[in-house]
Parts: C-alpha cells; sequence; structure tokens
C-alpha cells in the first residue's frame, strides 16, 4: 500500500509542469500568462511568452475567451516619443527555436468586453487557436502589475478601445 501511494505520488510530481502557470502542446509552449484586474464590462489586457519548441513553424490566428466578449492579438509601438497601438492581421508565426514575448510595450492580447470583473488572484480562461487547427487552453493569473516590477506603460491605455 505505502508503494502504490509513492509510485502515485511520484507520477503526480514528475508530470507536473516546471513551473506553475507555464502549458505546454506539442511544441507549444506558453510562459508566464497574466492579466492585471480589470473591472466588468471594461477591456483588459494578456500578457504571456510563446515560445515553438518543435521542429515547424506555428501560427497562432485567435484567442477566444468565454470571460470577453472578443479577444484580439494587439501591437504597441513608439515613434517620435508617441505610443501606438494597431490590431496584428493574419496571425502570428513563430519559427522553431523561436519566442515571442506578449508584453507591456509590445504584442498583447485585448480581452474587449470583460463579462466579470478580474481580480488580483483570479483566473481568466483563454484557449489560443492555431493555424493547423490545434487549440490550446491556458489561463491568465491575475496580477497586480508587471511580475518582474516597474511601470506597466499600457496601463489606461486599454479602456477606450
Amino acid at each position: 500500500m505505502r508503494l502504490i501511494a509513492l509510485t502515485s505520488l511520484a507520477a503526480l510530481v514528475f508530470s507536473a509542469p516546471a513551473i506553475a502557470g507555464d502549458y505546454r502542446v506539442g511544441g507549444v509552449e506558453v510562459r508566464r500568462p497574466w492579466t492585471r484586474p480589470a473591472a466588468a464590462g471594461m477591456n483588459g489586457v494578456g500578457y504571456l511568452t510563446l515560445a515553438n519548441v518543435g521542429a515547424k513553424p506555428i501560427k497562432l490566428v485567435a484567442v477566444e475567451s468565454p470571460a470577453a466578449r472578443s479577444v484580439t492579438l494587439h501591437q504597441s509601438s513608439q515613434a517620435g516619443g508617441v505610443s501606438s497601438m494597431r490590431p496584428v492581421a493574419g496571425g502570428l508565426t513563430v519559427a522553431p527555436g523561436a519566442k515571442v514575448e506578449f508584453a507591456p510595450g509590445g504584442y498583447h492580447l485585448m480581452l474587449m468586453g470583460l463579462k466579470s470583473a478580474q481580480a488580483v488572484g483570479g483566473k481568466t480562461p483563454l484557449t489560443l487557436v492555431f493555424a493547423d487547427g490545434r487549440k490550446m487552453k491556458i489561463d491568465l493569473s491575475v496580477e497586480a502589475g508587471p511580475p518582474k516590477g516597474g511601470a506597466d506603460p499600457m496601463a489606461g491605455m486599454h479602456d477606450h478601445h
């Protein structure tokens, strides 16, 4: 009986992801998915690292969530001291061995029309949809700010989209 319990515990430990909140399906890894708190009816924003650890390119074509009216890929940029944000048309391709950071000031996910408040400590479910038909379910952890500290240059920009 004791051996069975230890074997079961070992299987559970070794099947868990290396870091809580990270996901892997085939050659696709999602690392450190997070979002900021936001009120119901407002827009939210999602951040993560999308890594291709496989041998073929991957293409993220859509993101879905029951927590929002819609989810779109966006990219922020700065030119001449002016910040701008635009939707990413046609999806986002990640080459084998490469990764794309979805982070404040760059690529990010816009969660349009949140159906309920996102409170610190909560989770926001997403489904990443790839060009090959693969779907990957993840959760964004609701956090008070960027995980590595510092100001979020996108704070306040998403409320009026």
